[in-house]
């Protein structure tokens, strides 16, 4: 059984490490969560239609919905 200060410090700890990491590598793009179920997207090339053309997106490997990348 862990003391509970020990266990309110781990606590704490686990609490900051994810407030303050966004990704798991750093030099990497943060991933588009998708606003259907919250699931990370996949960032993937496709050929959009609409465009007629091949783009750079976020798919979301759950429900399929798909984002724009690198658009501002």
């Amino acid at each position: 059984m862990v003391d509970k200060p020990i266990q309110k410090a781990i606590e704490q700890g686990t609490e900051a490490i994810e407030e303050t990491s966004k990704v798991l590598c750093s030099w990497l793009e943060d991933p588009h969560t998708c606003e259907n179920c919250g699931a990370y997207c996949d960032a993937e090339v496709e050929y959009i239609q609409s465009q007629a053309m091949y783009m750079d997106i976020w798919k979301c490997p759950n429900c399929g919905e798909r984002y724009y990348r690198n658009r501002e």
